[in-house]
């Protein structure tokens, strides 16, 4: 992790510092002055020495009352860790250390050396052929503080070597955070082997602050870790995707143009763009320049790109994202004529995107989309629309797994038109922000400054996936649906399952838009529990629109003979179903039902029936 205050030092005042405790741990002056190695510093067979940062000059290393020794150290061949004087004469990975604090030394540094290689060989952050690499002098350093709270930074001492300063914590394991800050490192090593004006040790637009740091130390981490591409960071992309790939609300999440760059360019490339970038221009820019690309190429790669990114139809991604197609959020706005327009908080920025779900109608069917750009348009941040742009098209998944990319539309005003596929499974419509000039994205913290690129969709043949295609004949009808379950036994804890439902068959049987079927719960449309002898029970005994089950399937009040509950947001469409701690034991099936009741303006009713069967696992 990396503070957003350090760039805008740099930027300010060319130093960059990291504060731990009174220690102040980079400084980014173009003389140095390095003082003097330790005397009798531990060495290896590899001859690097161990760097004495100027912060710890006063610092004897050969003795044990120091915060930090020699005694307190071990080495490999490109890695000193030490830890701190809290821990006494116990080597950290002793049994006897409490687990809090417990941290596998050995380990620390075997995995430590499989990043470096990692990070030099692969992905060429360092070159070695450069004999005045710091790196042929100096072992990294990683300090272990003995202390509760989270501590996980990496970046380097004095512009001279990287370093890492952790608590236990983030070292048990040794995993992805550690791999992510020693990414900060080899970060770190760029501006100082090639100068400050490498390495992008600088804020963008004069704001301050450098989002790309974070964003490449995840990427680097996840070559070591692939699956992680897909763990805790992924929701924070599936909700932000939209905003600039620099936006500061994601930085931590928005990692997956690497994997589209480093497929066209190849592994190495993100190494190249750091060692290659030049102040004061941001990584889009630097990659333009490196790629020989004109702003417009670069328009047309980003739809390439997000196109790709709504199946994760990339090499590294394609497998393990399988599991994570759709889950894109998308906030598209019914307007009065039918027509449709981005939420604020959807709207894409520069270099953002917006996945819109479409139903899927027969195959051989030609759908269209009457697109509007429509830049500074009411409700939105206000841009110079002279600029503006966009990219706009489909993208068909099919039942095979194949994926069917629609041709490209650039014209503001225009009608995109697709002949759906056989076996066409899913449908999307991609749109882009796309200017005709390029502007930084400063980290501000601000978003009402941030570039928007508003549009206007009607559709024809299709519609926004469980909004209606034009049919004023329709008639409200019954349905069924019928899911099965799994949801994992746990004895202390509540445990859940989500279930969507089929939108689009709801909104058809009905005949009422979504926005329709959630202004309506509670007025036109009640809820129902559906007891095991049929009847309908409209007490909830669960929050919201929910009930507790019994084993036999009937409702019931929280308590002894509750096994599980089911829930219903109406506003996203989904059940939630949960199990009772304690309650239950794996294997356990129940079959509960719930309904929705609707009584149309002609005062006849129909009835959505929801079927669950439930297993315990």
């Amino acid at each position: 992790m990396i503070n957003k205050n350090h760039y805008l030092s740099v930027y300010k005042c060319l130093l960059f510092c990291l504060a731990l405790g009174s220690a102040s741990l980079i400084s980014c002056k173009k003389n140095k002055d390095i003082p003097k190695e330790d005397p009798k510093p531990l060495t290896t067979e590899t001859g690097l020495k161990i760097y004495k940062p100027k912060d710890m000059a006063n610092m004897d290393w050969n003795s044990e009352e120091s915060q930090f020794c020699y005694a307190r150290s071990k080495q490999s061949d490109h890695y000193i860790i030490f830890w701190s004087k809290e821990y006494g004469k116990v080597n950290p990975s002793d049994a006897s250390v409490p687990d809090k604090y417990r941290v596998d030394i050995d380990a620390m540094l075997s995995k430590a050396e499989g990043f470096y290689q990692m990070n030099v060989n692969q992905l060429k952050f360092a070159d070695l052929s450069l004999s005045t690499s710091n790196l042929h002098k100096y072992k990294m350093m990683i300090f272990l503080y003995h202390q509760d709270d989270w501590l996980a930074t990496g970046s380097g001492y004095d512009d001279v070597i990287g370093s890492l300063w952790v608590s236990p914590a983030a070292c048990q394991p040794v995993g992805a955070t550690i791999a992510h800050e020693v990414g900060h490192t080899f970060q770190y090593m760029v501006s100082v082997d090639l100068g400050l004006t490498h390495g992008f040790r600088y804020g963008y637009g004069g704001k301050g602050g450098n989002t790309f740091w974070e964003q490449c130390a995840q990427w680097q981490a996840y070559q070591s870790y692939p699956s992680e591409a897909f763990g805790g960071w992924l929701n924070g992309y599936t909700d932000n995707y939209y905003k600039h790939i620099l936006h500061e609300d994601y930085r931590y999440s928005s990692y997956f143009i690497h994997y589209y760059w480093t497929q066209k360019h190849g592994i190495d490339f993100i190494g190249k763009l750091w060692r290659q970038s030049q102040q004061p221009e941001d990584a889009i820019q630097a990659y333009q320049r490196i790629t020989n690309i004109s702003q417009d190429q670069f328009n047309d790669e980003i739809y390439d790109a997000s196109a790709k990114l709504v199946t994760w139809d990339l090499d590294a991604l394609r497998d393990m994202g399988a599991n994570y197609i759709g889950k894109h959020i998308s906030k598209m706005n019914r307007q009065s004529d039918g027509s449709f327009q981005p939420d604020y908080n959807f709207c894409p920025q520069t270099t953002g995107y917006n996945v819109i779900p479409l139903n899927v109608p027969a195959a051989g069917t030609e759908v269209s989309a009457t697109f509007k750009g429509m830049a500074n348009a009411s409700g939105y941040n206000k841009v110079d629309a002279s600029i503006a742009g966009w990219r706009y098209g489909y993208v068909a998944l099919l039942k095979d797994g194949k994926r069917v990319y629609s041709n490209v539309y650039k014209n503001p005003n225009d009608v995109a038109k697709f002949t759906i596929p056989a076996n066409c499974d899913k449908l999307w419509m991609v749109v882009t922000g796309a200017p005709k000039i390029y502007n930084q994205h400063p980290w501000d913290e601000d978003n009402t400054n941030d570039e928007q690129w508003p549009y206007n969709v009607t559709f024809q043949n299709t519609n926004v996936y469980g909004y209606l295609n034009n049919n004023p004949g329709a008639q409200p009808t019954n349905v069924d649906f019928s899911y099965d379950v799994s949801v994992k036994q746990d004895n202390a804890n509540y445990t859940s399952t989500p279930v969507s439902i089929e939108l689009s068959k709801l909104t058809n049987a009905f005949a009422l838009q979504p926005d329709e079927l959630t202004a309506k719960m509670g007025t036109a449309i009640k809820f129902y529990a559906i007891e095991s002898n049929g009847t309908l029970n409209a007490t909830t005994t669960a929050n919201g629109y929910g009930h507790w089950f019994s084993a036999a399937g009937n409702v019931v009040t929280w308590g002894p003979t509750a096994v599980v509950y089911s829930e219903y947001n109406e506003k996203n469409y989904t059940f939630t179903l949960g199990q009772y701690p304690g309650h239950n034991k794996v294997g356990d099936k129940y079959t509960v039902k719930q309904a929705l009741v609707y009584t149309t303006s002609n005062n006849t009713t129909v009835k959505a029936t929801f079927t669950f069967n439930i297993t315990l696992i």
